[in-house]
């Protein structure tokens, strides 16, 4: 009987330190789970920084552009003249009108 209950203690024991094994090792393979998400969220992060810091250099904005930003508009329009064609219509009419004239004055004569 005593050999018995010395076996079935043994069993018992070595039951136990199994389940302790295994305890011992799921917890270390949830450490070093943790750990990698760890690391990895530290990379993810330092990359997104740098591809913040590199996307849009800060950049000096101007006394007008400044105003601009702080009203409180509902729309705008803006309009922007080409001077190019501007002083080519421009020409054009004083040719044009030089013509007149010029054909005006030998219709009178």
């Amino acid at each position: 009987m005593a050999e018995r209950n010395a076996a079935a203690e043994k069993k018992a024991a070595e039951r136990k330190a199994a389940e302790k094994k295994a305890a011992d090792q799921k917890a270390a393979a949830e450490r070093k789970a943790a750990e990698k998400k760890a690391a990895e969220r530290k990379a993810a992060e330092k990359k997104a920084a740098l591809a913040k810091s590199l996307a849009k250099p800060q950049q000096v904005k101007s006394v007008s552009e400044k105003k601009r930003e702080q009203k409180n508009e509902l729309f705008s329009i803006s309009v922007y003249l080409d001077t190019g064609k501007v002083a080519g219509l421009v020409s054009a009419g004083v040719i044009a009108a030089a013509l007149l004239v010029t054909s005006l004055t030998f219709i009178v004569r």
